[in-house]
């Protein structure tokens, strides 16, 4: 028998509810097994859809004749006076069948509620990396202190992230702040390497997939997954270097 909150649980992929609720329904998805499965089944549609389903362009005859009804309702005030073109009658029956109709709806409401594929997390640490350093705001907690960045993160989010220092090994703890991942909120403990600052972004896990690794707008990104935790480390540093830094944060005892 499925979970009788995979509706809710549904509701929470679609963005359908929000706040206390939201917030319950999170609650139960990292409890609940069979409800895991059902977003980690989701991602992987999503993923699939947005790898395997064929894209098409519109005709130029169909885009003029679209831009043409649009631009007739957009004209400006001082024209108004003159005759309004609309969209004739049967227009858009026209253009698609009616099961043409049916299907691209169907194919558009699912590709817009499906969670984030692991194609696109990528784009988001990576934004919430730069973000944060273009606001100056990378860092909420700043200290080289384990026993200071680990304590400051309770209360302020509902995960224990494993902080350490890996000063020796060229990786120095910095300090920490609370951010985002798509819809989840994420403990970033932040590491200077040289000149370059690495994030690394721990949330709980939803059961989507993650890939091994990315490179978006520059910035390399290393996912891996931990018990009920999701890890990614985001850099501008190289590949080589941001690996290592990984392998040290996966070596890190219990």
């Amino acid at each position: 028998m499925p979970c009788p909150e995979n509706l809710r649980t549904q509701a929470f992929i679609d963005g359908e509810v929000g706040g206390a609720e939201a917030d319950e329904i999170e609650r139960h998805i990292e409890a609940c097994p069979d409800c895991q499965a059902f977003c980690a089944d989701a991602a992987t549609l999503s993923d699939g859809i947005r790898a395997q389903a064929p894209r098409f362009t519109a005709p130029d005859d169909l885009q003029a004749r679209i831009k043409a009804s649009l631009g007739a309702h957009s004209r400006p005030q001082s024209a108004r006076d003159e005759p309004v073109r609309t969209v004739p009658p049967g227009f858009w029956r026209g253009v698609f069948s009616g099961a043409g109709v049916t299907a691209l709806a169907a194919g558009l409401a699912s590709v817009a509620v499906l969670p984030p594929s692991a194609a696109t997390l990528a784009d988001q640490v990576t934004e919430a990396h730069t973000t944060a350093l273009a606001h100056q705001r990378e860092i909420a907690v700043v200290s080289t202190d384990h026993h200071t960045v680990k304590p400051w993160f309770a209360g302020r989010v509902a995960l224990s992230p494993p902080v350490a220092d890996f000063a020796t090994q060229g990786y120095k703890l910095v300090g920490g702040r609370v951010d985002r991942v798509g819809r989840s909120e994420a403990a970033v403990v932040v590491y200077q390497h040289g000149r370059h600052a690495i994030d690394l972004f721990v949330w709980a896990d939803r059961g989507a997939s993650l890939p091994d690794r990315a490179l978006s707008h520059g910035y390399h990104a290393f996912f891996w997954k931990k018990h009920d935790l999701d890890f990614a480390a985001v850099s501008d540093t190289s590949a080589a270097e941001l690996a290592i830094f990984a392998d040290l944060v996966r070596a890190e005892p219990e």
